[in-house]
């Protein structure tokens, strides 16, 4: 527990250096975080062949996340995205057809969902940061994803009495879920209001962070089961090891990945409508 939370402390303090500093720097960290996870992903999903360092899967998916990147920095525009995903399928497809039956059809496919799962959504993180209304701030919105995972462990093992997921998480459960929900939205409105009364005097940006909070915690929840519902599909207990205490990047960022484009989205939407 002590290296856990030395680990959190870490993480936290290096995030908010990150966050601040933002631009390419920003970018860079993504970039070697995405690596990451991928590598995590594929390992877990059986895409990685033990018998080899890479295979000419993987390969594809480290180049499409290099091209994806690239171009992230270079348009800086969510509309070019599917370029990214695009190049990535038809990369993915390509090495899959040519090198048949090196590899399967569900390998293949399962490459393709581990760039987009992690690397691409984890990129929004830099489009949020780089937004014109309050992208700043929003950015910081996804990792209250972890407010939401505490209140509803501590919530649950408090008052929790139905299950959410029996099958995939026996811990979870109703009870726990609702006050994840709810200790986000707290949090979230006392930082909105902070930032509201301190810096943006705008209504319209404090109706749109409790709004974020909620929808976010909600789909944070569903993030951190997907991750441990696949980790149970391959019997594999963590994705990684690089986090002392956590296991890796994806374990620790299950719930934030989710969260990601789900707050840039529903920011852009809202900001049209109120």
């Amino acid at each position: 527990m002590k290296t856990r939370v030395i680990s959190g402390i870490v993480i936290a303090i290096g995030l908010a250096a990150v966050l601040i500093s933002g631009g390419y720097f920003l970018a860079g960290v993504l970039f070697a975080v995405s690596l990451v996870s991928y590598n995590e992903l594929t390992k877990a999903t059986g895409v990685h062949d033990s018998e080899k360092k890479y295979n000419s899967l993987e390969i594809c998916g480290y180049i499409s996340i290099v091209v994806h990147y690239l171009q992230m920095i270079v348009l800086r525009d969510y509309r070019y995205y599917i370029f990214s995903l695009m190049f990535a399928f038809f990369l993915i497809m390509a090495c899959y057809v040519l090198t048949f039956p090196r590899f399967t059809s569900t390998k293949a496919m399962s490459a393709f969902f581990s760039f987009v799962y992690a690397p691409v959504n984890m990129s929004f993180v830099f489009l949020l940061r780089i937004r014109s209304d309050y992208g700043w701030i929003f950015a910081w919105v996804p990792f209250i994803a972890w407010v939401s995972d505490t209140c509803a462990y501590f919530v649950g093992r408090a008052f929790g009495k139905h299950k959410l997921a029996p099958v995939l998480s026996p811990k979870k459960t109703i009870e726990g879920a609702v006050g994840g929900v709810l200790g986000s939205v707290i949090v979230g409105f006392i930082i909105g209001y902070v930032v509201y009364i301190q810096k943006i005097h705008d209504i319209k940006f404090l109706v749109v962070m409790i709004i974020i909070t909620f929808v976010g915690s909600i789909i944070g929840q569903l993030g951190d089961l997907l991750a441990s519902g696949i980790k149970r599909d391959h019997n594999i207990k963590d994705y990684g090891n690089v986090i002392p205490g956590h296991g890796g990047i994806m374990d620790r960022f299950d719930s934030v990945i989710f969260v990601i484009p789900c707050v840039y989205f529903l920011a852009a939407v809202l900001y049209r409508l109120l």
